[in-house]
């Protein structure tokens, strides 16, 4: 069963089963890619990938019985056209051979796509026949190595698989870095010819990640050679003047320049933006106008499930990483029919979920830049009335929020961040902990116009290192620095304390005293306990005062909001290192902080119904 619609650009890709699926679509979205030739070895296990190759029409197939031959076969093709040339071996001692072309296309700069096909990884380590470590096996020549996972032939997945051929091509190629080798293992499990299962496939031939983009258009479109900003930024100016609904999503940034130049550009062209508390733009100049206040309340489904059609976009434009916020990025999911243009000039690929269908590897800030002064001034080109329902929205949800806020208000983890979030002094730096802090502050602090800048460690997102990583903000720019973090965060990194004297700008660290691991109650895990309580949340009695004691640190408790805003003011007063204690009840905490998010979705939602 062979398929013939699907071997054409535009049409969905059928088979007979999840193998043939998976790598019918593989070699489609490479055809999408611009790669015609295809060098393979004799084998088994690489049998879907060269019946997809064979059958599908766009690609000339060459035969090796030498795998070694083969890789340098498709490396003569790739140096002589400057296009991504693939080779594909079964797996085992096969994939060995083409080591040599791998540090050749490596030490060239020539783009070579290595297919691997491989056994299911459960086998490694074990002995099942002809399975090795085929991860590894080219180490550092690659610029990619992309282990795949065993095919599923759901539509969410098949689109997945395709932005892996786009990040392929993108390193390759020379989008994300200098053009080489990319090595794609690819799993699989028996059946390995197209032979019907009954029941195995069954995708909705209508999805993305199954039909492909429109008119043979890649999944995934790259721009931008390595910070091509002339390039990139046209290609964003486009559409954004195309574009009367824009929605500018500022992911975490270290760069200061990143946050402003977004809002620049949102300015410019008429878009709303939502804006991480680590992007530079939820705290800068302009930012009270442009960003979405409590985008946690005004993107929750309960919301966009009334209100999809008034709030949805018809362009997204996408800066940095993903964002802190889950409900933020269920927005983009709920979305993914709009085009979204990513722009990042960073090595990893910030797609996780496949919704990307331009990716401009460039510099952030000065395509930004660069794209505002392209596009009309103002606001008179995009639609007022969708502006309006975002602005309504935030405002609804600022005003249901203000009495959970409210400095005579029960106090909550939400409104100590807050709290915090005012209180830094203009220019200065707010550092913000992984696990519940950075999720308070981007639920419930505000944007404002007064200029903050922002650090917080979202790579990994680990608690380790937090309270080093504020100290070395503070020593290393002199600005005065508000930390909030959370107890275990602190303790994960007390030791940093013992070396945290000096005479450099005031710093205040405050404290989420909460007894355990707060974050938790987000999971159903809480729903069952034991375990919960002893075992994940991890309670303790360690008195946070006398750590301070020890460590020679200033130290204040506060059991209102009002007594840390006091605190706070009188911290910068006296300067110097300072820990605020702000004691709280986990059970009421979570009670409180889902009842403000409630009362905020309601509010908008009635508001937007009102509209």
């Amino acid at each position: 069963m062979y398929r013939e619609a699907g071997r054409r650009e535009g049409y969905a890709v059928t088979a007979p089963n999840r193998n043939t699926l998976w790598a019918r679509t593989l070699a489609d979205e490479l055809a999408r890619h611009g790669v015609r030739h295809v060098a393979v070895g004799s084998g088994s296990r690489s049998a879907p990938l060269v019946e997809a190759f064979v059958t599908d029409g766009r690609f000339e197939v060459h035969p090796h019985v030498d795998e070694r031959s083969a890789g340098f076969f498709a490396l003569g093709v790739a140096g002589a056209t400057q296009r991504p040339a693939a080779v594909v071996t079964t797996s085992g001692t096969a994939t060995a051979n083409l080591l040599p072309a791998v540090i050749e296309a490596s030490q060239s700069d020539i783009p070579l796509l290595v297919l691997t096909a491989d056994r299911p990884a459960h086998l490694r380590g074990f002995d099942a026949n002809q399975t090795i470590d085929q991860v590894r096996l080219y180490g550092t020549y690659p610029r990619e190595t992309i282990d795949l996972a065993l095919p599923r032939p759901r539509a969410e997945d098949l689109g997945r698989l395709r932005v892996e051929m786009a990040r392929a091509v993108a390193a390759s190629t020379g989008v994300t870095g200098p053009a080489g080798p990319v090595h794609i293992n690819v799993q699989f499990e028996k059946p390995l010819e197209p032979s019907v299962v009954d029941g195995d496939v069954v995708p909705d031939a209508e999805a993305p990640g199954v039909a492909g983009r429109p008119e043979g258009a890649p999944f995934t479109s790259l721009v931008g050679n390595d910070g091509d900003v002339g390039l990139a930024s046209r290609t964003l100016a486009d559409l954004l003047r195309a574009a009367t609904r824009p929605l500018i999503v500022c992911g975490p940034t270290i760069d200061p320049d990143t946050g402003p130049a977004a809002l620049a550009c949102a300015a410019s062209a008429g878009a709303v933006v939502l804006a991480d508390p680590l992007s530079g733009a939820r705290f800068a100049d302009g930012a009270g106008g442009l960003a979405v206040a409590h985008s946690d309340a005004v993107a929750a489904d309960a919301v966009l499930d009334g209100a999809e059609a008034l709030l949805r976009p018809d362009l997204i434009v996408r800066v940095g990483p993903a964002p802190t916020s889950a409900v933020t990025q269920r927005l983009l999911e709920r979305f993914a029919g709009v085009d979204q243009v990513v722009i990042d000039r960073g090595r990893r690929w910030k797609d996780h979920a496949g919704l990307a269908t331009r990716y401009l590897h460039t510099d952030p800030a000065l395509t930004l830049s660069a794209a505002a002064g392209l596009v009309p001034q103002g606001e008179s080109s995009t639609d007022a009335g969708w502006r309006a329902a975002w602005r309504a929205a935030g405002d609804a949800a600022a005003e249901a929020l203000a009495p959970f806020l409210d400095a005579s208000a029960e106090m909550f983890e939400g409104s100590v961040a807050a709290a915090v979030a005012r209180g830094v002094p203009t220019g200065g730096r707010l550092f913000i902990g992984n696990s519940m802090p950075i999720r308070d502050v981007d639920a419930f602090a505000a944007p404002s116009d007064r200029p903050v800048s922002t650090l917080g460690f979202r790579g990994a997102s680990g608690i380790d290192g937090n309270v080093s990583g504020a100290l070395g903000s503070r020593a290393a720019t002199g600005v005065p620095t508000l930390a909030l973090i959370g107890d275990l965060t602190l303790l994960h990194d007390v030791g940093a304390l013992l070396m945290a004297g000096g005479t450099a700008a005031a710093m205040q660290i405050v404290v989420i005293q909460n007894r355990g691991g707060g974050i938790f109650h987000m999971l159903p895990i809480r729903d069952y306990d034991p375990p919960f309580t002893r075992h994940v949340v991890m309670p303790h009695d360690i008195d946070i005062a006398a750590v301070a004691g020890a460590a020679g640190i200033p130290h204040s408790l506060s059991a209102s909001i009002g007594e840390l805003e006091a605190e706070l003011e009188a911290g910068w007063q006296a300067g110097g290192l300072r820990i605020l204690e702000v004691p709280i009840e986990r059970d009421a905490n979570w009670t409180r902080r889902r009842s403000a998010l409630e009362a905020a979705s309601v509010a908008v939602a009635g508001r937007l119904a009102a509209s």
